[in-house]
């Protein structure tokens, strides 16, 4: 390790949420084993001040690298990130030049849906994150994906109207579309909660308010794997995201960036892999 200390920004439209928090179980291990700090710029999801943000660590020269955290960032911003010797590591998006440290999105939401599919489910809804053009998520797109292949080679139907969205990943949001879902569908049988744990426990939630059962009639699968998605009722069956292993991978890489041992005009890109975690919900 260098002797010279060294700041890393952590970029994250929120903070508060569990799958921040765990990724940054992943990081702050890190913090033991050399001559490094981090600091914490919170978006809250608003693009004028996520632009802000970005383009103040560049110009104040706030931090020796930087982890982005879903958040995405213009091509010619990234340049001058590089330009300036400043190395950006992406958590979940992939931009042109840039390294990135992701989860295979596509093959969990599949492997959710074929398990849905292979219980009998037919009638598969799925609660996705918010579609905002250029600024969406790579994970939500990636994940509808995997949804659609895996409903198109189980020849069934994919239906536009069985997407829902969310914007926050909240409890509350997953109550309010299930019953959505189950107003306009009653032959609903599955959830799929593509925008997380949370979301699927407030599916579960509503779906237990409307006098219907977890998962004789509705079957729900989340995803991320949450600390705390074992301990619902019934236990919430999920994708688990190795989210610690992903904050300690963007973590290594931009240590490496920063020691030179990675150069300026390289990319790198690391995808892990995801578990499908069969509980009692689905």
């Amino acid at each position: 390790m260098p002797n010279d200390f060294h700041t890393i920004a952590v970029v994250s439209k929120l903070f508060s949420n569990n799958f921040v928090h765990e990724i940054l179980h992943g990081i702050e291990p890190h913090l033991f084993k050399g001559p490094y700090e981090v600091n914490y710029y919170p978006t809250t999801g608003r693009t004028d001040f996520e632009s802000d943000i970005l383009k103040t660590i560049l110009l104040e020269r706030r931090a020796d690298a930087m982890i982005s955290i879903s958040v995405p960032m213009e091509i010619d911003l990234l340049e001058s990130y590089k330009n300036a010797g400043i190395p950006v590591v992406f958590i979940e998006e992939t931009v042109e030049g840039g390294h990135t440290v992701k989860v295979d999105n596509v093959k969990g939401s599949y492997m959710a849906v074929e398990h849905l599919i292979k219980q009998g489910r037919k009638k598969i809804g799925i609660i996705s994150g918010e579609f905002l053009d250029k600024r969406t998520n790579a994970n939500v797109v990636e994940r509808l994906i995997g949804y659609r292949k895996a409903m198109e080679d189980y020849e069934l139907e994919f239906d536009q109207k069985m997407v829902k969205h969310v914007a926050y990943y909240e409890f509350d949001e997953g109550n309010q579309k299930a019953k959505e879902f189950m107003a306009e569908y009653k032959d609903l049988d599955a959830l799929f909660c593509a925008a997380g744990d949370l979301v699927a426990m407030g599916a579960i939630e509503a779906i237990h308010q409307a006098g219907l059962v977890v998962p004789k009639d509705i079957a729900v699968v989340g995803y991320d794997d949450i600390n705390v998605s074992e301990f619902t009722k019934p236990a919430l069956t999920t994708v688990k995201q190795p989210l610690a292993k992903l904050g300690s991978e963007a973590f290594e890489l931009a240590v490496r960036c920063i020691n030179g041992q990675i150069g300026r005009d390289e990319s790198r890109l690391i995808i892990l892999d995801p578990k499908f975690i069969i509980r009692q919900s689905a």
